[in-house]
């Protein structure tokens, strides 16, 4: 009896027993394929073993890893799902908060991803990657809403089912190399790190309609049953370098570079690129300079190199196209970040195009272009609509144009994206008008000018219409030109714009026959002085420009006063004053002989018209004075409201010029043909 008692208590010993062994084995074998490498394996062990656990802080743990996992083959979805657990399991390890801040940022949450930034900067201050979290989510809304000229389209073509990446023209813009896992791929096993089927280097061409035809495998001996890709090619399409990646029985044998040239059969047996010494360093994603003398590739670490963090971006230089690489170089700080850096592509221009998740950008990886002024890399993120909350990364250009490739998983597939950035269309439409009669001005001169020597000359229609086209980052300054009316000048500018626009002007020509005269506005003295005070200058400033553009006229420039003080008191004032401007106008460039001072005192006091300006009347806002009135000392006084009053004797304080003759000088032709 007691025999078979210790049989029933061995038995239920081992119940509980042979599950926690069977749990820690599959822990470990879980452990060992994170370690080397093994992300999908690994996920599918973490996950079997998550739902048995009890034990607070190893399932948060093993959320952790499980997100790990997840975040390295892309499924944002659940990383977020897996860092969340170890998040609300209290890991003790702030990366848990900054990775679940980047995955929510990928789905487009990015108020939840700025609190998750938010929580790492507090854990982790002298890290960058919390405050830039923060910016990126801020830039993220503001790109959606002011995108770039760039217009993208999915390039149906060429896409599949699968994973299409990383494009490269070939030997002309009819031929674009990428890599893809699709079933047509030589690989048919499934990778442990990504969990895809391996990938290859296909080939795609255009035929004279524009059409891309079926992609096919690249002839000859490039693709195996390993994994390729990430290639370029260069020198119109002679010679590829691309990534090479091997994986055997429980063991992943990391990536290396390789060269190929074309031949009859197609592409030539792989060359290994030596860079460095150790087999053990994985390296990938080259990008090559059309004289093979630099190398740009992407590697975790180089030995006796500090790297920054993450996967970096290293460059290798050589002295001929056929000598050995030099010692590989750490792209800097610049470019590199405690994230990671991958898919570099130089432009023939030499500028530098890479993705990263380290830079502040929109979700994942971002696009970001870099140029090297004289040592030091400025980089800049290309915004939407080539990045997205999703990966991005890949871009080729064609030649020197603003159009090309990438690839983007923004549509749940890694996907190849056609851009195009079309040129920037400047217009400005105009319109010529008699300012006295608020009316169109046919047949006017309007010419367009430009410091770059630039013109162009057009008479106004007969509904004073005008039209020109602009050139980009150019100054410009339209000027409108009619016998018997003061010329208006209009400047505008298209430097800086970053989107096509339209420029409406309106050229405001003055009839000055019959010595009609003219007022300043904003013409202010110091009390009871000569001296023009500071807010006078604007109004000045314009006259210079008026009297500038119309260098064949000479003016009469009256200053008045009102009737307040002696009559030979305002009579003195208003001659210095009229004396002031014109010192101010000498100063400014005007020729002496060109002006004549008045100062008519109180002596010629205002007359009030139903004057426009733009179609609305001048003294709409004094309701109280009507056309016709002559703003008299006696009426004036006849006022009984104190303010209407101190109204009249402003508007008597004026400044104001008449045109006395237009023949001024060697000018007596003016542009317009006036005399």
């Amino acid at each position: 009896m007691n025999n078979y008692k210790f049989l029933i208590a061995v038995i239920f010993s081992l119940l509980f027993v042979l599950p926690v062994f069977s749990q820690k084995r599959d822990m470990k074998k879980a452990d060992e394929a994170l370690n080397i490498g093994e992300y999908k394996l690994a996920y599918e062990l973490y996950e079997k073993a998550y739902e048995k656990l009890s034990d607070k802080d190893v399932k948060a743990e093993v959320a952790f890893n499980l997100g790990e996992c997840a975040r390295i083959m892309m499924d944002e979805r659940k990383a977020a799902k897996w860092y969340k657990k170890a998040v609300r399991g209290n890991i003790n390890n702030p990366k848990a908060y900054l990775y679940y801040a980047d995955a929510l940022k990928m789905l487009e949450k990015y108020e939840d991803a700025k609190e998750q930034y938010k929580k790492y900067k507090n854990l982790v201050p002298d890290d960058s990657r919390g405050r830039n979290g923060v910016e990126s989510c801020e830039f993220a809304i503001e790109w959606v809403n002011n995108p770039t000229r760039y217009i993208v389209e999915e390039t149906d073509d060429i896409n599949s089912n699968s994973a299409d990446f990383r494009p490269s023209f070939g030997k002309s813009r009819s031929e674009l190399y990428f890599t893809s896992n699709r079933e047509s791929a030589n690989g048919k096993n499934v990778s442990n790190i990504t969990g895809e089927s391996f990938s290859d280097i296909f080939v795609a061409r255009k035929d004279r309609k524009g059409k891309w035809s079926v992609p096919v495998p690249v002839e000859g001996n490039v693709n195996s049953e390993g994994s390729e890709g990430a290639a370029i090619i260069i020198n119109d399409g002679a010679v590829m370098y691309f990534s090479m990646c091997k994986q055997t029985e429980g063991a992943n044998m990391g990536c290396k570079i390789y060269k190929s040239k074309t031949n009859a059969g197609g592409w030539s047996d792989p060359q290994l690129v030596e860079l460095v010494g150790d087999s053990s360093v994985s390296m990938g994603h080259p990008a090559v300079s059309n004289d093979e003398m630099i190398m740009y590739f992407v590697s975790d670490s180089i030995p006796g190199v500090k790297g920054r963090g993450g996967k970096d971006i290293w460059i290798v230089k050589r002295s001929t196209p056929n000598s050995a690489w030099g010692k590989p170089e750490n792209a800097g700080s610049k470019i590199n970040t405690k994230g990671d850096e991958k898919f570099p592509f130089i432009r023939a221009n030499g500028e530098l195009y890479f993705s990263s998740d380290g830079h502040p950008g929109m979700g994942g990886l971002d696009i970001f272009k870099a140029v090297k002024n004289e040592t030091v890399w400025e980089v800049e993120n290309m915004k939407y609509p080539i990045n997205s909350s999703k990966d991005d990364f890949g871009i080729c250009f064609y030649e020197d144009k603003k159009t090309g490739y990438f690839s983007s998983k923004r549509d749940k597939k890694i996907n190849i994206y056609s851009f195009d950035m079309p040129e920037m269309i400047f217009t400005m439409r105009g319109l010529v008008k008699n300012s006295a009669a608020n009316a169109p001005l046919p047949d006017a001169d309007v010419k367009l000018t430009s410091p770059s020597g630039h013109e162009l000359e057009v008479k106004s229609a007969s509904d004073g219409a005008f039209r020109f086209n602009l050139h980009p980052n150019t100054d410009y300054s339209v000027i409108g030109s009619k016998e018997k009316y003061l010329s208006a000048i209009v400047d505008r500018s298209t430097k800086g714009l970053k989107k096509s626009k339209e420029f409406d002007v309106i050229l405001e020509l003055s009839p000055y026959g019959g010595g009609k005269r003219f007022e300043l506005p904003n013409i202010e003295y110091d009390l009871a002085k000569t001296t023009l005070r500071p807010e006078s200058m604007i109004s000045l400033d314009e006259l210079v420009k008026t009297l500038t553009v119309n260098s064949h006229i000479t003016i009469e420039l009256a200053a008045n006063t009102d009737y307040r003080g002696g009559d030979d008191y305002n009579q003195t004032l208003s001659e210095g004053r009229a004396n002031s401007v014109i010192q101010y106008l000498i100063l400014k460039g005007i020729k002496e002989d060109r002006l004549t001072a008045v100062g008519n005192g109180e002596k010629k006091p205002k007359e009030i018209t139903n004057q426009t300006k733009n179609g609305r009347k001048i003294l709409s806002s004094y309701r109280f004075l009507k056309h016709g009135n002559v703003l008299t000392e006696e009426f004036i006084n006849n006022l009984e409201d104190e303010e209407q009053k101190e109204i009249c004797h402003q508007l008597n304080r004026r400044t104001e010029f008449r045109v006395l003759r237009d023949d001024y000088g060697i000018n007596a032709v003016k542009f317009g043909g006036g005399n």
